[in-house]
Protein backbone atom coordinates (compact mmCIF):
# COMPACT_ATOMS: atom_id res chain seq x y z
CA UNK A 1 0.00 0.00 0.00
CA UNK A 2 1.36 3.71 -1.08
CA UNK A 3 0.64 6.47 0.00
CA UNK A 4 -1.01 7.56 -2.85
CA UNK A 5 -3.11 4.61 -2.65
CA UNK A 6 -3.82 5.49 0.94
CA UNK A 7 -4.63 9.30 -0.77
CA UNK A 8 -7.37 7.38 -3.36
CA UNK A 9 -8.91 5.39 -0.09
CA UNK A 10 -9.39 8.13 2.39
CA UNK A 11 -10.08 11.43 -0.44
CA UNK A 12 -7.05 13.37 1.84
CA UNK A 13 -4.27 14.60 -0.43
CA UNK A 14 -1.28 12.57 -1.07
CA UNK A 15 1.23 15.19 0.44
CA UNK A 16 -1.02 15.74 3.35
CA UNK A 17 -1.13 11.85 3.94
CA UNK A 18 2.47 11.94 3.98
CA UNK A 19 3.13 14.30 6.25
CA UNK A 20 0.47 13.20 8.94
CA UNK A 21 1.91 9.20 8.17
CA UNK A 22 5.90 11.14 9.08
CA UNK A 23 4.42 13.30 11.78
CA UNK A 24 1.61 12.49 14.40
CA UNK A 25 1.54 16.15 15.69
CA UNK A 26 0.64 17.66 11.58
CA UNK A 27 -2.06 20.37 12.08
CA UNK A 28 -5.11 19.14 10.34
CA UNK A 29 -8.48 18.14 11.37
CA UNK A 30 -8.96 15.66 13.36
CA UNK A 31 -11.11 13.19 11.67
CA UNK A 32 -8.57 13.43 8.71
CA UNK A 33 -6.11 12.57 10.86
CA UNK A 34 -8.07 9.44 11.98
CA UNK A 35 -8.72 8.54 8.88
CA UNK A 36 -5.42 8.14 6.97
CA UNK A 37 -4.30 6.57 10.42
CA UNK A 38 -7.03 4.20 10.20
CA UNK A 39 -6.17 3.38 6.35
CA UNK A 40 -2.73 3.05 7.20
CA UNK A 41 -3.58 0.31 10.03
CA UNK A 42 -5.97 -1.36 8.40
CA UNK A 43 -4.13 -1.96 4.86
CA UNK A 44 -0.54 -2.72 6.54
CA UNK A 45 1.28 0.79 5.31
CA UNK A 46 5.19 0.87 5.43
CA UNK A 47 7.35 3.09 3.98
CA UNK A 48 8.78 2.76 0.95
CA UNK A 49 12.32 3.25 2.33
CA UNK A 50 12.27 0.98 5.06
CA UNK A 51 10.04 -1.70 2.80
CA UNK A 52 13.33 -1.32 0.15
CA UNK A 53 15.82 -1.40 2.31
CA UNK A 54 14.51 -4.50 4.15
CA UNK A 55 14.09 -5.89 1.12
CA UNK A 56 17.07 -5.64 -0.63
CA UNK A 57 19.59 -3.30 1.04
CA UNK A 58 20.94 -4.13 4.71
CA UNK A 59 21.28 -7.97 4.99
CA UNK A 60 19.51 -11.97 4.35
CA UNK A 61 18.54 -11.99 8.09
CA UNK A 62 16.52 -8.34 7.64
CA UNK A 63 12.90 -8.55 6.66
CA UNK A 64 9.56 -7.24 6.96
CA UNK A 65 8.09 -7.28 10.60
CA UNK A 66 4.37 -6.78 12.55
CA UNK A 67 3.17 -5.87 15.43
CA UNK A 68 0.06 -5.77 17.11
CA UNK A 69 -0.80 -2.94 19.61
CA UNK A 70 -2.98 -3.16 23.04
CA UNK A 71 -4.18 -0.01 24.95
CA UNK A 72 -5.52 -1.08 28.26
CA UNK A 73 -6.93 2.32 29.48
CA UNK A 74 -10.10 1.85 31.56
CA UNK A 75 -12.02 4.71 30.03
CA UNK A 76 -13.29 5.51 26.83
CA UNK A 77 -11.02 6.10 23.28
CA UNK A 78 -11.19 10.07 23.24
CA UNK A 79 -11.30 10.31 27.54
CA UNK A 80 -7.26 10.54 27.72
CA UNK A 81 -5.30 12.48 24.32
CA UNK A 82 -2.40 11.54 26.20
CA UNK A 83 -2.24 8.12 24.66
CA UNK A 84 -3.52 8.89 21.15
CA UNK A 85 -0.76 10.24 20.97
CA UNK A 86 1.58 8.20 22.28
CA UNK A 87 -0.05 5.44 20.09
CA UNK A 88 0.57 7.23 16.64
CA UNK A 89 4.03 8.31 17.77
CA UNK A 90 4.39 4.44 18.68
CA UNK A 91 2.81 3.66 14.92
CA UNK A 92 5.28 6.05 13.77
CA UNK A 93 8.41 4.75 15.42
CA UNK A 94 7.27 1.03 14.57
CA UNK A 95 6.75 1.94 10.12
CA UNK A 96 9.78 3.52 10.16
CA UNK A 97 12.05 0.24 10.85
CA UNK A 98 10.04 -1.56 8.40
CA UNK A 99 6.81 -2.53 10.99
CA UNK A 100 3.77 -3.44 9.96
CA UNK A 101 0.73 -2.26 12.45
CA UNK A 102 -1.58 -5.83 12.14
CA UNK A 103 -3.82 -4.65 14.92
CA UNK A 104 -4.85 -2.01 17.15
CA UNK A 105 -6.85 -2.65 20.07
CA UNK A 106 -8.67 -1.22 22.80
CA UNK A 107 -8.11 -3.91 25.83
CA UNK A 108 -9.11 -2.34 29.23
CA UNK A 109 -9.41 -5.54 30.44
CA UNK A 110 -5.67 -6.11 30.90
CA UNK A 111 -5.32 -3.45 33.38
CA UNK A 112 -8.30 -4.35 35.58
CA UNK A 113 -7.72 -6.16 38.96
CA UNK A 114 -9.62 -9.00 40.18
CA UNK A 115 -11.30 -11.76 37.99
CA UNK A 116 -9.78 -12.02 34.25
CA UNK A 117 -12.20 -15.17 32.93
CA UNK A 118 -13.42 -12.59 31.08
CA UNK A 119 -9.91 -11.02 29.09
CA UNK A 120 -8.59 -14.64 28.54
CA UNK A 121 -11.47 -15.23 26.38
CA UNK A 122 -11.23 -12.21 24.66
CA UNK A 123 -7.33 -12.34 24.46
CA UNK A 124 -8.05 -16.08 23.00
CA UNK A 125 -10.52 -15.15 20.54
CA UNK A 126 -8.32 -12.12 19.40
CA UNK A 127 -5.76 -13.91 18.94
CA UNK A 128 -7.67 -17.04 17.23
CA UNK A 129 -9.06 -14.64 15.04
CA UNK A 130 -5.49 -13.43 13.29
CA UNK A 131 -5.06 -14.08 9.86
CA UNK A 132 -1.44 -14.75 10.55
CA UNK A 133 1.01 -14.70 13.06
CA UNK A 134 2.53 -11.61 14.30
CA UNK A 135 6.34 -10.88 15.63
CA UNK A 136 5.37 -8.90 18.14
CA UNK A 137 3.24 -6.67 20.72
CA UNK A 138 3.17 -3.69 22.30
CA UNK A 139 0.83 -2.90 25.54
CA UNK A 140 0.43 1.06 26.20
CA UNK A 141 -0.76 1.68 30.20
CA UNK A 142 -1.15 -0.83 32.83
CA UNK A 143 -0.93 -4.57 32.79
CA UNK A 144 -1.72 -7.26 35.51
CA UNK A 145 0.26 -10.19 35.96
CA UNK A 146 -2.35 -12.50 35.02
CA UNK A 147 -3.16 -10.38 31.37
CA UNK A 148 0.43 -10.46 30.81
CA UNK A 149 0.68 -14.79 31.63
CA UNK A 150 -2.10 -15.16 29.21
CA UNK A 151 -0.56 -12.71 26.47
CA UNK A 152 2.35 -14.77 26.36
CA UNK A 153 1.18 -18.19 25.48
CA UNK A 154 0.23 -16.30 22.21
CA UNK A 155 2.86 -13.75 22.27
CA UNK A 156 6.79 -13.98 23.66
CA UNK A 157 8.03 -10.45 22.52
CA UNK A 158 6.07 -8.05 24.74
CA UNK A 159 6.85 -4.41 25.42
CA UNK A 160 4.78 -2.38 27.85
CA UNK A 161 4.95 1.82 27.56
CA UNK A 162 3.52 3.06 30.73
CA UNK A 163 3.78 5.70 33.62
CA UNK A 164 4.72 3.10 36.20
CA UNK A 165 6.90 0.05 36.58
CA UNK A 166 4.99 -2.95 36.20
CA UNK A 167 7.59 -4.97 37.89
CA UNK A 168 6.40 -7.62 35.39
CA UNK A 169 8.70 -10.33 33.64
CA UNK A 170 8.18 -8.08 31.01
CA UNK A 171 10.11 -5.44 28.91
CA UNK A 172 8.94 -1.77 29.57
CA UNK A 173 10.04 1.66 29.22
CA UNK A 174 8.75 4.34 31.66
CA UNK A 175 8.19 7.75 33.12
CA UNK A 176 7.70 7.07 37.02
CA UNK A 177 4.40 9.03 38.05
CA UNK A 178 4.92 8.76 41.64
CA UNK A 179 8.15 10.98 40.59
CA UNK A 180 5.83 13.07 38.84
CA UNK A 181 3.43 13.41 41.27
CA UNK A 182 6.31 14.71 43.62
CA UNK A 183 7.85 17.08 41.22
CA UNK A 184 4.42 18.77 40.39
CA UNK A 185 3.10 19.05 44.09
CA UNK A 186 6.75 19.96 45.17
CA UNK A 187 6.52 22.61 42.98
CA UNK A 188 3.36 24.03 44.22
CA UNK A 189 4.85 23.96 48.01
CA UNK A 190 8.15 26.19 46.32
CA UNK A 191 5.09 28.77 45.56
CA UNK A 192 4.36 28.83 49.33
CA UNK A 193 1.18 26.84 48.64
CA UNK A 194 0.35 24.71 51.58
CA UNK A 195 -3.81 23.75 51.13
CA UNK A 196 -2.75 21.89 47.77
CA UNK A 197 -5.47 19.53 46.18
CA UNK A 198 -5.62 16.12 44.34
CA UNK A 199 -7.59 15.25 41.21
CA UNK A 200 -7.38 11.86 39.90
CA UNK A 201 -7.44 8.28 40.37
CA UNK A 202 -6.48 7.08 44.31
CA UNK A 203 -6.23 2.95 44.01
CA UNK A 204 -3.68 1.55 43.09
CA UNK A 205 -2.32 5.10 41.50
CA UNK A 206 1.68 6.14 41.62
CA UNK A 207 0.84 9.51 41.03
CA UNK A 208 -1.56 9.36 43.96
CA UNK A 209 1.39 7.93 46.12
CA UNK A 210 3.48 10.71 45.04
CA UNK A 211 1.37 13.39 45.83
CA UNK A 212 0.95 11.80 48.89
CA UNK A 213 4.67 11.34 49.50
CA UNK A 214 5.38 14.76 48.74
CA UNK A 215 3.37 16.99 50.58
CA UNK A 216 4.76 15.08 53.92
CA UNK A 217 7.79 15.58 52.11
CA UNK A 218 7.08 19.34 52.41
CA UNK A 219 5.69 19.15 55.66
CA UNK A 220 2.14 19.23 54.93
CA UNK A 221 -0.64 17.19 55.82
CA UNK A 222 -3.12 16.34 52.73
CA UNK A 223 -6.66 17.45 53.77
CA UNK A 224 -8.87 14.50 52.53
CA UNK A 225 -11.71 17.26 51.44
CA UNK A 226 -9.16 18.21 49.28
CA UNK A 227 -8.22 14.46 47.40
CA UNK A 228 -11.13 13.99 44.57
CA UNK A 229 -10.94 10.70 43.27
CA UNK A 230 -11.95 10.35 39.90
CA UNK A 231 -11.03 8.22 36.39
CA UNK A 232 -8.95 10.77 33.68
CA UNK A 233 -11.47 12.79 31.57
CA UNK A 234 -11.94 16.44 31.04
CA UNK A 235 -15.79 16.01 32.14
CA UNK A 236 -14.21 14.83 35.54
CA UNK A 237 -11.85 18.11 35.59
CA UNK A 238 -15.40 19.88 35.51
CA UNK A 239 -16.87 18.18 38.42
CA UNK A 240 -14.21 18.47 40.42
CA UNK A 241 -14.40 22.12 39.99
CA UNK A 242 -17.57 22.12 40.76
CA UNK A 243 -16.87 20.29 43.92
CA UNK A 244 -13.86 22.50 45.40
CA UNK A 245 -16.18 25.49 44.61
CA UNK A 246 -18.75 24.27 47.35
CA UNK A 247 -16.02 24.17 49.80
CA UNK A 248 -15.88 26.79 52.66
CA UNK A 249 -11.33 26.42 52.64
CA UNK A 250 -10.58 25.13 49.11
CA UNK A 251 -7.00 24.59 48.05
CA UNK A 252 -5.12 27.06 46.49
CA UNK A 253 -3.18 24.31 44.58
CA UNK A 254 -3.98 21.87 42.65
CA UNK A 255 -2.41 18.49 41.02
CA UNK A 256 -4.19 16.90 39.08
CA UNK A 257 -3.00 13.43 37.68
CA UNK A 258 -3.11 14.20 34.21
CA UNK A 259 -3.62 17.26 31.39
CA UNK A 260 -6.83 16.49 30.11
CA UNK A 261 -8.64 16.53 33.67
CA UNK A 262 -6.85 20.53 34.45
CA UNK A 263 -8.14 21.25 30.81
CA UNK A 264 -11.86 20.30 32.44
CA UNK A 265 -10.91 22.14 35.69
CA UNK A 266 -9.58 25.54 33.66
CA UNK A 267 -12.73 25.08 31.38
CA UNK A 268 -14.82 25.26 34.16
CA UNK A 269 -13.01 28.64 35.45
CA UNK A 270 -13.36 30.42 32.25
CA UNK A 271 -17.55 29.38 31.85
CA UNK A 272 -17.96 30.54 35.53
CA UNK A 273 -15.15 33.05 35.91
CA UNK A 274 -14.37 32.34 39.45
CA UNK A 275 -13.02 35.68 41.03
CA UNK A 276 -13.32 34.73 44.42
CA UNK A 277 -11.35 31.27 43.80
CA UNK A 278 -8.45 31.36 41.58
CA UNK A 279 -6.21 27.98 42.12
CA UNK A 280 -2.79 27.15 40.78
CA UNK A 281 -3.07 24.39 38.41
CA UNK A 282 -0.29 22.34 37.59
CA UNK A 283 -0.64 18.48 35.58
CA UNK A 284 1.01 15.96 34.06
CA UNK A 285 1.74 14.67 30.54
CA UNK A 286 1.78 17.81 28.08
CA UNK A 287 -0.37 17.12 25.38
CA UNK A 288 -1.04 19.24 22.41
CA UNK A 289 -3.94 21.18 24.40
CA UNK A 290 -1.93 21.97 27.31
CA UNK A 291 -0.18 24.47 24.73
CA UNK A 292 -3.33 26.30 24.19
CA UNK A 293 -5.54 27.23 27.32
CA UNK A 294 -5.31 30.63 29.38
CA UNK A 295 -3.51 30.82 31.37
CA UNK A 296 -1.18 28.26 29.78
CA UNK A 297 -0.48 24.78 31.86
CA UNK A 298 2.01 24.20 33.80
CA UNK A 299 2.54 20.40 33.44
CA UNK A 300 5.02 17.69 33.63
CA UNK A 301 6.13 16.84 29.89
CA UNK A 302 6.62 13.06 29.27
CA UNK A 303 9.34 12.50 26.69
CA UNK A 304 6.55 10.37 24.37
CA UNK A 305 8.87 10.50 21.22
CA UNK A 306 11.68 8.79 23.48
CA UNK A 307 9.27 6.39 24.97
CA UNK A 308 7.93 5.39 21.59
CA UNK A 309 11.41 5.26 20.14
CA UNK A 310 12.96 3.13 22.90
CA UNK A 311 10.06 0.66 22.84
CA UNK A 312 10.83 0.16 19.00
CA UNK A 313 14.28 -0.28 19.67
CA UNK A 314 13.54 -3.34 22.80
CA UNK A 315 10.89 -4.72 20.70
CA UNK A 316 12.90 -5.33 17.47
CA UNK A 317 16.19 -6.43 19.73
CA UNK A 318 13.88 -9.11 21.37
CA UNK A 319 12.37 -10.47 18.02
CA UNK A 320 15.94 -10.44 16.96
CA UNK A 321 17.48 -12.66 20.00
CA UNK A 322 19.63 -9.72 20.75
CA UNK A 323 18.57 -9.97 24.36
CA UNK A 324 17.05 -12.83 26.93
CA UNK A 325 16.94 -10.79 30.47
CA UNK A 326 13.89 -8.38 30.98
CA UNK A 327 14.90 -4.79 30.20
CA UNK A 328 13.44 -1.76 32.18
CA UNK A 329 13.94 1.20 30.95
CA UNK A 330 13.19 4.67 33.18
CA UNK A 331 12.77 8.12 31.43
CA UNK A 332 12.51 12.01 33.41
CA UNK A 333 9.82 13.91 32.81
CA UNK A 334 10.56 17.66 32.51
CA UNK A 335 8.97 20.73 34.36
CA UNK A 336 7.25 23.00 31.97
CA UNK A 337 6.52 26.23 33.83
CA UNK A 338 4.01 28.11 32.43
CA UNK A 339 1.23 30.51 33.56
CA UNK A 340 -1.11 28.22 35.27
CA UNK A 341 1.11 28.34 38.76
CA UNK A 342 1.49 31.64 40.50
CA UNK A 343 3.32 32.28 43.95
CA UNK A 344 0.72 32.09 46.64
CA UNK A 345 0.86 35.81 47.43
CA UNK A 346 0.50 37.18 44.18
CA UNK A 347 -2.53 39.22 43.45
CA UNK A 348 -3.09 39.53 39.80
CA UNK A 349 -6.28 38.20 38.37
CA UNK A 350 -5.23 35.85 35.10
CA UNK A 351 -8.23 34.95 32.90
CA UNK A 352 -9.10 31.41 32.46
CA UNK A 353 -10.59 30.35 29.44
CA UNK A 354 -9.87 27.67 26.30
Amino acid sequence: MSLKEISELTGVSVSTVGRILRDPKHKCPVEVRKKVLEAARSTGYVPNSAAKSLRSGRSAADKLYSADIFLTRSDSESADPFYDELLMLTEKELRAEGCVIAGVRQFAELSADGSSLDAEKQIDAYFSGRESHTDGLVIIGKCTERSLKLLKKHRKNIVIISREASGLDCDEVICDGKKLAETAVAHLAALGHSKIGYVGSCHNEARFSGYQSAMLRAGLVPDIDHIFDTSPNEQNGILAAEYFTRLSDPPTGIYCANDIIAVGLLRFLQKRRVKLWEPSVISCDDIEQAQFTTPMLTTLALPKEEMAHFAMLLLLDRINGRHKQTSRLELQGTLMVRASCRPLHELTEPEYYI
